[in-house]
C-alpha cells in the first residue's frame, strides 16, 4: 500500500513539474485576420477620378486588396505590407497613386502580446478586441515625392487599419 502511495505522489510530482504549454501559447496562434477597412484622416484621390475619399480600400480597390495577417504558433507572423503613395507632377496636374513596397523576409517578424496590445517587430502596434475577433492598427500612410514633386501639403497621413478574424 505504501508503494502505491509513493508511486502516486511521484507521478503527481512529475506531472506538476512539466511546463504548461497552453500558458505559453499566444491566444491568437494560428489565426488569420482579414482587413475590412483602411481609413486616413484626410481624404485623398488615389485613383485620380477627381473624388477624394478617406476610405482607401474603396478609393483604390484595384491595387489595395484587403490584406491578411497570419499569426503563427512560433510567435512569428506574416505581416501586412507597408502601403506607400507616390506624389508626382504630370504637366500642371498633381497625381497621387499607390506604389507598394513588398518585403521579402528572410525570417518572418515576430510578435508579442501584452494584454490586448499586439506588437509586431516591424513597428506596428495594434489593439485586439476583448473577444479577440477584431484587430485595429493606428499607423501612418507613407507619401513619397517623385521626380520634381511640388512643394506642398503632402505629409504622411495618420491611418487606421481594421482586421477581423477569419
Amino acid at each position: 500500500m505504501k508503494h502505491c502511495l509513493y508511486l502516486s505522489l511521484l507521478l503527481l510530482a512529475f506531472l506538476s513539474c512539466g511546463e504548461d504549454e497552453s500558458k505559453n501559447q499566444s491566444p491568437i496562434s494560428e489565426v488569420t485576420y482579414r482587413q475590412i477597412s483602411y481609413t486616413v484622416e484626410t481624404a485623398i484621390d488615389l485613383n485620380n477620378d477627381g473624388v477624394a475619399s478617406t476610405d482607401l480600400l474603396e478609393e483604390n480597390e484595384q491595387v489595395l486588396n484587403p490584406q491578411e495577417i497570419t499569426f503563427k504558433a512560433n510567435n512569428t507572423i506574416i505581416p501586412p505590407y507597408q502601403i506607400t503613395t507616390c506624389v508626382a507632377q504630370n504637366g500642371d496636374e498633381l497625381m497621387e497613386f499607390v506604389c507598394l513596397t513588398v518585403e521579402n523576409y528572410l525570417q518572418p517578424p515576430s510578435y508579442t502580446i501584452n494584454g490586448n496590445t499586439v506588437v509586431i517587430d516591424t513597428g506596428l502596434v495594434g489593439e485586439l478586441s476583448q473577444d479577440l475577433d477584431t484587430l485595429r492598427f493606428q499607423e501612418f500612410l507613407q507619401r513619397d515625392h517623385l521626380n520634381n514633386y511640388p512643394h506642398g501639403d503632402f505629409n504622411n497621413l495618420a491611418a487606421v487599419s481594421t482586421y477581423v478574424r477569419e
